[in-house]
């Protein structure tokens, strides 16, 4: 089965994001599984171009899962651990990364049941630490002070506190203003550098609790009438250097559903255009 597509839509509980593309996509299945797309096998890209280009896709695939994964659940705490080099090996991606998840084991034997992601950072130093948000997750939480004025801790006015209950090292804890934020956040910390660590090697590279919501998503062909009172919150493509006009590859759309399911722009954005490359006379691109 072939399914002539120009959009994917993603819909979450009270929003759609549709990425639209600038022209008709293909995707073909068999037995209900979708054939992917694979890195080109061309003597145009040498093995290392081809290395790059698989993590940079790699990458993309981990990061949008962690960012419908974020948006679509109710998280309200974000987390940042790290450890104390005199308890934990961080510089070992498998050994810190046990030592999270047994601690995440323990506080829900503790607390019951919550749900969780989490995220290795790869500092400059070698160092492993963790970024995560939780929801349904009440510990004990302390608020961060200076310790020399003993004056409360706040980032952009958001009061930073200390888990008592990570006990492996140093933690700061803040309760998240924007799910949209907090996953853009968190994602940027899955980079090549970390996908290439040895110790991290056939490891996974984020960690999530059972039962996590995910969006349901669905590829569709829309006609430029259901765009007509949507404005896209960003655009790629190519503009024409003889008639100037700009031609759309990717276009974003946000779009709000209410409670009737009728789908609007609450607060239309204003549109960040991004020029991929330039179209001369001739039908050659330049960047």
């Amino acid at each position: 089965m072939t399914i002539l597509y120009d959009a994917k839509v993603i819909r979450f509980e009270n929003h759609i994001e549709i990425i639209r593309y600038g022209e008709s996509r293909i995707r073909v299945s068999e037995e209900g599984n979708y054939f992917k797309k694979k890195v080109p096998d061309t003597d145009d890209i040498n093995e290392e171009e081809k290395k790059k280009l698989r993590l940079l896709q790699q990458a993309f695939r981990i990061k949008r899962k962690i960012k419908y994964y974020c948006v679509a659940n109710e998280f309200d705490l974000f987390w940042t651990l790290t450890f104390d080099d005199r308890k934990v090996n961080a510089k070992n991606y498998e050994y810190s990364r046990k030592q999270l998840q047994a601690w995440l084991k323990y506080q829900r034997e503790k607390y019951g049941k919550f749900d969780y992601l989490f995220i290795p950072e790869l500092h400059k130093s070698g160092r492993i630490h963790f970024h995560g948000v939780t929801g349904r997750f009440s510990p004990l939480l302390k608020e961060a002070r200076y310790p020399k004025s003993n004056r409360l801790i706040k980032k952009k006015g958001v009061q930073i506190y200390n888990a008592e209950n990570w006990n492996k090292g140093f933690s700061t804890v803040s309760k998240i203003q924007s799910r949209e934020k907090s996953s853009s956040y968190i994602t940027k910390y899955i980079t090549k550098e970390l996908l290439e660590n040895p110790s991290a090697y056939h490891q996974p590279r984020y960690f999530v609790s059972r039962g996590l919501k995910k969006p349901e998503i669905s590829f569709e062909k829309l006609s430029d009438d259901y765009f007509s009172n949507f404005s896209p919150s960003f655009v790629i493509g190519t503009k024409n250097l003889c008639t100037n006009e700009f031609e759309a590859e990717i276009s974003i759309y946000q779009i709000d559903v209410n409670e009737d399911g009728e789908i609007y722009q609450k607060n239309p954005p204003e549109t960040t255009w991004k020029s991929r490359n330039v179209k001369s006379s001739d039908g050659n691109q330049s960047s």
